[in-house]
């Protein structure tokens, strides 16, 4: 897959009309910095701020759900996450970063190919590489975002695209965002230039199953595989 350069423009272009509004805390130049506040509330439970990113924004988590590892960590700064980004843009970078990261891991479709030989590319641990399925864009995108204190969730269903007479299982993303549900689907949008970011009420060619706080296919119940160094 030819990687894109996602802008991101057609996407704010959109949303603006519902883009809320924040609290600026200081000013710095041009760019209002943000509070980074202590404490989150996601999935009903209190998550703690646990450091900040290279560009000064908060990082949380909860014992029972740490998704700001080492490698989660990394991708967030290397996304530029900053404290001068709102909820929305922090959301729309990470979208970007994982499009402009990833490709789609065909290897892994192939008939005999085991997500229990080889789960990397399932789990938000292709962070660690450079491919994913659809679960791994949706658990990654989903790692980096709790990671970050905004509420987001794990979705399954079923698609059918391109006028297909066959339903495929499927993986996609919603986020909380200022008390509104969002609908994201980050794997298509590496194919789409973000056609599928952010939709209140979701897509007429997708149909879910089930919304997960934590699916049993993902980096938080499968260990990291044994080829990657421990460290990370």
């Amino acid at each position: 897959m030819i990687k894109k350069i996602l802008s991101g423009a057609i996407a704010t272009l959109l949303f603006f009309c519902t883009m809320p509004t924040v609290n600026i805390c200081v000013v710095n130049g041009e760019n209002p910095i943000l509070p980074v506040i202590p404490r989150k509330n996601m999935y009903g439970h209190a998550y703690s701020l646990k450091g900040v990113t290279l560009g000064g924004a908060g990082i949380y988590a909860n014992p029972k759900n740490d998704r700001a590892r080492n490698y989660v960590i990394a991708a967030l700064n290397s996304a530029g996450i900053n404290n001068a980004m709102t909820d929305y843009e922090k959301i729309l970078a990470v979208n970007n970063y994982l499009c402009q990261k990833l490709d789609y891991a065909h290897y892994a479709t192939e008939e005999n190919f085991s997500y229990k030989k080889d789960w990397l590319p399932f789990t938000d641990y292709c962070l660690l590489a450079n491919s994913a399925l659809c679960a791994g864009y949706a658990d990654a995108f989903q790692s980096m975002c709790c990671a970050l204190g905004i509420e987001c969730w794990y979705v399954t269903g079923y698609v059918n695209r391109n006028n297909r007479k066959d339903s495929i299982y499927h993986a996609w993303n919603r986020v909380l965002l200022e008390q509104t549900k969002y609908y994201i689907d980050v794997c298509w949008n590496d194919a789409s230039d973000n056609a599928y970011f952010l939709a209140k009420t979701g897509w007429e060619d997708h149909k879910i199953d089930a919304e997960h706080e934590t699916y049993k296919i993902s980096g938080q119940t499968f260990p990291m595989p044994a080829f990657i160094n421990a460290s990370t």
